[in-house]
């Protein structure tokens, strides 16, 4: 493995998880305490990390799949009455091409149905990873990923927010790979400390978002490897193609595998049917032969948002953006956007 320049990295690219060189990694060092809050505010938390708890604890007691169904016909239900319904009627509208509500609204429902499943999932999780789940949980590997999948090479691995995309980790545990995933904390601590817990039986160590690279490339020298969810907009990234518009991409996968040495590999979760997915390891992505340092960097973050764009097109229901993924008038930026393959 090459050894990894962070510093130096932090003075050259932008694009990359965090700029302070402090770490944050919840699971072993808890973050600074908060600023004071009001107590209206901290009780608004807590009610609703208690009626979280409420509903897991419900859910938890039902069959995988009449929890997956339950949560999916609620927020089916509700998520389009929420202000952030408008956030994913925009998104799919570049994602479709069109803004015709007859085509935008009916996706865009199955989008708050999809993740609904996902939320009420998360009580059963650990049957993901153990096996328990059986034939509703399929794990397949593209024969090029093979030997670093089974061998349990040190990777970065890379998902999109598809499916229940919490089982990307979860089949890489069960392949039994030591594993470090980013996360991002949620605004609420309170419901943070609950979705944490669940997590757990991922198997994983949690890596907050903020100021992460360091803790990252710590990872990879140690032989296990990482993975994120690059799919949403970073405020810090490059203005790269996806849907034929520019948009702020995160480019630290690709750094950290080009600069580790280590392979990119991307994760697909397929939903199938309630509480049942495939979990396909593609073959891992390589950067253009010419070019070298920030060219291959770019020309690689470019492939993954090539290969994000055929997953959601295929299902863009399944996709989960509750926040704006394209600056307001992309259309007067249009950019070809790269084809996968």
């Amino acid at each position: 493995m090459r050894k990894i320049h962070v510093d130096a990295m932090r003075r050259r690219w932008r694009g990359c998880i965090g700029r302070n060189p402090s770490l944050c990694w919840p699971a072993m060092n808890p973050p600074a305490p908060p600023a004071p809050v009001s107590w209206r505010k901290r009780l608004v938390w807590r009610s609703q990390a208690l009626l979280l708890g409420v509903c897991w604890r419900v859910l938890g007691l039902l069959p995988r799949r009449a929890a997956s169904a339950a949560g999916a016909a609620a927020f089916a239900l509700l998520g389009p009455l929420t202000a952030r319904h408008a956030f994913v009627r925009r998104n799919l509208a570049q994602v479709l091409g069109t803004g015709d509500p007859a085509r935008i609204d009916p996706i865009a429902r199955g989008v708050w149905g999809n993740f609904g499943a996902v939320l009420a999932e998360y009580p059963h999780l650990a049957r993901y990873v153990c096996g328990a789940a059986g034939a509703d949980f399929e794990i397949r590997i593209d024969p090029h990923a093979e030997a670093i999948v089974r061998g349990q090479l040190p990777a970065v691995y890379v998902a999109a927010h598809l499916a229940n995309w919490e089982l990307a980790t979860a089949a890489i545990a069960r392949l039994g790979i030591p594993f470090s995933a980013v996360y991002a904390p949620q605004g609420n601590p309170f419901l943070d400390t609950r979705l944490q817990a669940r997590r757990a039986a991922l198997r994983a160590r949690f890596i907050g978002k903020r100021n992460a690279l360091r803790q990252l490339v710590t990872e990879l020298r140690g032989g296990r490897s990482v993975g994120l969810l690059p799919d949403q907009r970073s405020d810090t990234g490059e203005m790269l193609p996806f849907f034929g518009a520019p948009a702020a991409t995160a480019i630290s996968p690709a750094w950290l595998a080009l600069q580790g040495g280590v392979p990119l590999v991307p994760v697909h979760v397929e939903r199938l049917g309630h509480a049942r997915y495939r979990t396909t390891f593609h073959a891992p992505l390589a950067p253009p032969a010419a070019g070298s340092g920030r060219a291959q960097v770019l020309a690689l973050s470019e492939r993954l948002n090539a290969l994000f764009e055929s997953w959601i097109r295929a299902h863009p229901e399944q996709w989960l953006c509750l926040r704006r993924r394209w600056p307001r008038q992309p259309a007067a930026q249009h950019v070809e956007t790269p084809r996968c393959g």
